[in-house]
This record gives structure tokens, C-alpha cells and sequence, in this order.
């Protein structure tokens, strides 16, 4: 699907296959920055509880999504529970139900972030070098269409406005 200049994308369909269709994921988001943070802007799978705990990620956070804007590089997760770093977000990862979860930035093929695609699964996963280097070509054509419509418009702005929008249509935006 092609989204136009000033289109929103419709609820997820789960029939259609998306980053989390191309390797089994039950879960996802997608985080943009947003200055020197990133917050989510669309998700799949999950409830109000880990979307305000996962609400904002800084470099410094030790969850994927929080290394993968430190290094902006795919990082993988097989097991939260054997992840050292993950420590301080297992209780709300086993919450909703995820094992497991990979983060791939949103790297423009000029190498500019704009943030990350997060795919997380029910049961300890590792995925393959295919599904890795799907994911994160997938990652790199939209990266650089989202930064096409973009255009002159500020990333922060922009997701700023799509997580409070995320978070305030509890109706449209709590996708299950």
C-alpha cells in the first residue's frame, strides 16, 4: 500500500503481510524520533500497559529498541529472559505476552534515522539471515519513502503528532 502526502495509513490488517508477516511475528511497532527519543507512532498486537511503558526509548535504554538507536543497527533478542540488558523490561515484556523481539532502524540508504520497525514474538525466536536481511531491506525502502513525505516537514513534529494521535484514539488505535 502507498500512502499519499497527508494520508494515514488504515488499522492493520492482519492478513496483509507486513514486517511482522515476514517472519512470524505476533507483535510490532513502529518507533520514529522524535529529537533524542523515539516514541511509537503505529502498533500491532498490544495493549495500553506496554505501550505507555515502551511510550519513550532513549540511547540509553537497554531494550532493543533503545540499542538499536544507540548503534543503528538491527538488534536481536532471541530470549528476553537470557538478555542481560533486558532486565528491566521483562515483567512488562512477559505481560504481553512476548519471548522475543528484534529491532531494525529506519535507516534511509544515505544512512539518515528516522527510527525503528520492532517485531516481537510469543516464543523465544531467532530469526534467519533471509528474514534479517528481508526486514531490513523492507526497513530501508521505508525509510527513504517516509522521508520523501516528509518533505519539509520536521521528523519530531511529525512524530510527536502520530504517537499523541496513537495514544489518544484509544478506538482506531489500539490495534488487536
Amino acid at each position: 500500500m502507498r500512502l499519499h502526502r497527508g494520508e494515514q495509513p488504515a488499522q492493520h490488517d492482519q492478513s496483509q503481510a507486513g514486517p511482522e508477516g515476514a517472519h512470524g511475528a505476533e507483535f510490532g511497532n513502529v518507533q520514529l524520533k522524535a529529537g533524542e527519543e523515539l516514541v511509537i507512532v503505529v502498533q500491532w498486537g498490544f495493549r495500553k500497559p506496554f505501550l505507555e511503558f515502551f511510550r519513550k526509548i532513549t540511547r540509553d535504554d537497554g531494550c532493543s529498541c533503545g540499542r538499536a538507536l544507540k548503534s543503528e543497527h538491527t538488534v536481536m533478542v532471541p530470549d528476553i529472559e537470557t538478555d542481560e540488558a533486558f532486565a528491566p523490561y521483562r515483567d512488562a515484556m512477559r505481560a504481553a505476552g512476548v519471548r522475543g523481539c528484534m529491532t531494525t532502524p529506519l535507516l534511509t540508504s544515505r544512512k539518515f534515522f528516522l527510527g525503528n520497525v520492532s517485531t516481537h514474538f510469543a516464543n523465544v525466536h531467532r530469526p534467519t539471515t533471509i528474514e534479517v536481511n528481508t526486514i531490513k531491506s523492507y526497513s530501508v525502502a521505508a525509510a527513504n519513502h517516509l522521508l520523501d513525505l516528509l518533505g519539509n516537514e520536521s521528523l519530531k513534529a511529525k512524530a510527536i503528532s502520530m504517537s499523541q494521535r496513537l495514544y489518544q484514539e484509544a478506538g482506531a488505535a489500539w490495534i488487536y
